[in-house]
């Protein structure tokens, strides 16, 4: 069975502290999250840390987009640093309010000072999570395209990653000035290329019990195939350690799980192989929780940051249970404000928290096919 080494509070504030990312560049582990009112509230920023030990952490920069910064992600080469997030604002779009994305990268070469915000690709284009490969930035946007790029900053079309459609390049572009999510079997998305050169892509979904998807393909990257993994794996992160790939995400609590000494929260560890999925261990965490960031530095090793409430909802931080101001603002940006007597957690408000956990998988050994 897996075991946690470490789980350290690394950010708890007040604020809703949601959707973290990390990396290791120049010696130094790097951590990126959205500080907000709310996981809904339109006044996000991106916070960047940084750390030699994972244990005192140092705020270095803050980042602003012109209107709602959100879903930090982190990417590195030898030279530069890099934080892609996304701008969010509300439109009159056909009839009704729509959530409207615009993608934003900042840049440094020392992780001290850094660019203005750069808009990069067009209106509804999400940038989610950015891998480095032989120099080469790639993404799988969240409304189903394999991007890449050569600098980071200008992105080119490389493959669609769901099939199967039945839509038209044409008709997936107008359905992109609707919104970003152009297919319910595409989502939050990452990436990882294996050995061999094939690449893997698990992505959430929007189909029925929004079981997560596998997608493979081999170079160029132009045709994929695709497994179910019978699982619920929101935000997922991929990571190889030992040779074996893992997969880490928000997991749906009432799901089967495996036993273990500590409660099992909302976020879950995988292990991930082509036909399926294996639960290696679950991190104590509740209400709005997860999104992960995963790295590997040695074998059999894993560091893992996510956010969550479960110090408030169990009672152990008293936080605020007041409704927030933005609440009633809520209900006009996007649709009827929620009841007054509405648990608060249901509508993902409240305090929530930073953590680093390493978790050594050398006892875990369960196996998955490749």
């Amino acid at each position: 069975m897996a075991q946690v080494l470490s789980n350290r509070t690394v950010v708890r504030d007040g604020w809703h502290n949601m959707c973290s990312d990390l990396c290791f560049w120049r010696d130094t582990f790097w951590l990126v999250y959205d500080r907000t009112s709310a996981h809904t509230a339109p006044d996000g920023v991106i916070v960047l840390l940084r750390s030699a030990d994972l244990r005192r952490w140092d705020e270095v920069a803050v980042f602003r987009t012109p209107n709602d910064a959100r879903d930090a992600k982190l990417a590195a080469t030898d030279d530069e640093l890099f934080v892609f997030c996304a701008d969010s604002r509300y439109e009159p779009i056909a009839g009704r309010k729509r959530q409207v994305i615009y993608s934003y990268v900042f840049v440094s070469d020392d992780g001290y000072s850094w660019s203005a915000p750069t808009g990069i690709l067009d209106r509804n284009y999400w940038l989610w999570r950015v891998r480095v490969h032989d120099g080469v930035f790639y993404c799988a946007e969240k409304g189903g395209e394999l991007l890449s790029s050569q600098d980071g900053r200008n992105w080119t079309f490389v493959a669609r990653i769901p099939d199967g459609e039945g839509a038209t390049p044409q008709e997936l572009q107008e359905a992109r000035k609707l919104d970003h999510r152009t297919t319910p079997r595409f989502n939050e998305a990452d990436v990882i290329f294996r050995p061999d050169g094939e690449l893997w892509c698990v992505s959430r979904t929007r189909e029925p019990d929004q079981h997560a998807l596998l997608y493979t393909s081999i170079p160029p990257y132009k045709e994929w195939s695709c497994v179910d993994l019978e699982t619920l794996i929101h935000c997922p992160a991929l990571c190889e350690s030992g040779g074996k790939v893992y997969a880490a995400g928000r997991r749906d609590p009432t799901a089967p799980w495996i036993p273990q000494h500590s409660p099992a929260g909302n976020t879950g560890i995988f292990l991930l192989g082509r036909d399926g999925v294996t639960p290696v261990f679950a991190l104590p965490s509740d209400g709005d929780a997860a999104y992960p960031g995963l790295l590997s530095l040695e074998a059999d090793q894993l560091i893992i940051s996510y956010y969550s409430q479960h110090a408030y909802l169990s009672g152990v931080v008293q936080g605020e249970k007041r409704r927030l101001p933005h609440m009633e603002r809520w209900g006009a940006l996007r649709r009827d404000a929620p009841p007054p007597g509405y648990e608060l957690s249901h509508f993902k408000t409240g305090p929530a928290d930073i953590f680093v956990a390493e978790v050594d998988l050398a006892a875990e050994n369960v196996e998955a096919s490749f």
